[in-house]
């Protein structure tokens, strides 16, 4: 199974530099294998890309999408999802399983060479979709984040990161859409940020939301996290104790009840 994908790269009419193709092929690649990696659910995909033609000038790349045997995702799946992503993105509509993690990676490829004044061109059969800088300012409106302040978080605390400001950690949701969320915080939390180290914990402060997803895409943590442990007695304690169901009804004339109160019934 194969499909294939023609990019071009113009620079005015300038030559092409390495350092400028590394950028976009480096991003594209990220792009391509973070899109593969969520089409299949988590899977490792079995997707790779093959140069099959190249040119000088305005450079351009022909790259076929090969797929492993036993792949999770097809090929076709994956480069005509890809142009759709770009083309629908920038018309502020949006993929329903589209993650905000993506959507970063996304970001990165369409904002790569803004400042050289790079024109992009991705094609897949009849899809096309040219990346210029009219392009790149409504896409960029399309992502633009959400902020919401008092965002409360429950995950696991993992990869500290604490070598330059703004020190972060990240915090992997336990309902999760397979996207970590950065966490930023004041430098006098490290100690107790490191001693929680993978565990659960509960964070809380201003999120940074992207227009897709539940969880935001950062946020600016206000306070220390705080750990969250395992206590099965506490479950045990609300055995009995909460009543659901109002005395003297059983479960099923309640929930007929609750049907034609909704307008359900038969």
């Amino acid at each position: 199974m194969k499909a294939s994908l023609d990019v071009k790269l113009r620079i005015g009419d300038k030559r092409v530099k390495l350092s400028q193709l590394k950028e976009l092929t480096d991003r594209l690649q990220r792009t391509l294998g973070a899109l593969a990696h969520q089409l299949a659910g988590g899977a490792a995909a079995g997707i790779d890309f093959e140069i099959v033609d190249a040119a000088v000038g305005s450079l351009s790349l022909g790259l076929v999408a090969v797929a492993e045997e036993g792949a999770a995702v097809e090929p076709e799946r994956l480069v005509s999802t890809f142009t759709q992503d770009l083309s629908d993105i920038r018309k502020q509509s949006y993929r329903a399983d589209l993650t905000p993690g993506l959507t970063k990676h996304y970001r990165s490829l369409v904002t790569s060479l803004k400042d050289a004044g790079a024109v992009v061109e991705y094609a897949h059969g009849r899809d096309r979709v040219v990346v210029d800088d009219s392009f790149r300012k409504g896409f960029e409106v399309a992502l633009k984040e959400r902020v919401a302040e008092d965002v409360a978080l429950v995950g696991h605390l993992d990869a500290v990161n604490a070598h330059k400001a703004p020190f972060s950690f990240y915090v992997y949701p336990k309902l999760e859409e397979g996207d970590r969320v950065e966490c930023h915080f004041q430098p006098e939390m490290l100690k107790l940020v490191a001693d929680l180290l993978k565990q659960t914990v509960r964070v809380a402060g201003t999120g940074y939301f992207a227009p897709v997803g539940i969880y935001p895409l950062r946020m600016e943590v206000r306070g220390a996290p705080r750990p969250l442990a395992w206590d099965p007695s506490i479950l045990r304690s609300y055995v009995g104790a909460l009543h659901l169901v109002p005395k003297d009804t059983s479960v099923s004339d309640y929930l007929e009840a609750n049907r034609k109160a909704a307008g359900f019934a038969d």
